[in-house]
């Protein structure tokens, strides 16, 4: 285990690529994140870095950066000098949606497009938990008006679960993903579903988990980037 994580994040909301990204949803993850390396690494140094900080540094040395820091990111935008040292799904899976949207159609004939809802999928070691689906909160309820929120678990229906359940298993193993905690965003209404893209951590919509979930997704991708089991995901009861 490194002595060190970076906890890489934008500085600039708008550029999270989530619906109501702000710099509150934004220190709220790396909260809960810091939270779940304070239990289980109380003694490890944790920065919480931006890309455009990152940009100003020397170019590190892959293998010392291995050796040293765990790095953790919260973003996609990363300089390439960090990109290199990390799994290859970051740039072309995740990065590239209209390549990916591509590739499923032609692979498994997969509907694509945007979609509001996101299905946590935390892959251990041992294989992947799939979480309850988030979605966004219905604005003209109560108190909500102008406020993007996420909830969770929003129901689908078992038929539709399952192939999305094979969908994220398929794709996963396809591009070899590592053991992280991911997000896959898509659409459904009653004719189907769609695929939207791939998130290799836990993103803004992850928020939702916390308190609702344990445990929450936060916590379940700082035990898979460390290798530490997770044997469940429940939803707490009110």
């Amino acid at each position: 285990m490194p002595s060190q994580v970076w906890i890489i994040v934008e500085d600039e909301a708008s550029a999270m690529g989530f619906p109501g990204a702000d710099s509150q949803a934004i220190a709220r993850m790396v909260e809960a994140l810091q939270q779940a390396i304070a239990q289980t690494h109380p003694n490890c140094e944790v920065q919480v870095v931006s890309p455009s900080h990152l940009r100003t540094l020397p170019t590190p040395d892959s293998e010392v950066l291995h050796s040293e820091v765990l790095l953790c990111p919260l973003t996609l935008n990363l300089p390439y000098s960090l990109i290199v040292a990390l799994p290859p799904l970051y740039y072309g899976a995740c990065q590239d949606v209209e390549s990916l949207r591509c590739a499923l159609d032609e692979r498994w004939q997969v509907a694509t497009g945007t979609g509001n809802l996101w299905l946590p999928v935390v892959l251990t070691a041992k294989g992947p938990i799939y979480g309850e689906v988030i979605g966004l909160a219905d604005e003209k309820q109560p108190g909500c008006e102008g406020i993007v929120q996420y909830i969770q678990p929003v129901h689908l229906p078992d038929r539709w679960r399952q192939t999305l359940y094979a969908l994220a298993r398929n794709l996963l193993q396809w591009i070899g993903a590592p053991p992280a905690t991911y997000l896959i965003q898509f659409g459904w209404d009653e004719q189907g579903l769609w695929f939207d893209r791939l998130w290799p951590f836990p993103g803004i919509p992850a928020l939702a988990s916390l308190g609702v979930q344990d445990p929450d997704l936060f916590t379940c991708h700082w035990y898979c980037l460390t290798r530490q089991p997770i044997y469940d995901l429940t939803i707490v009861p009110d």
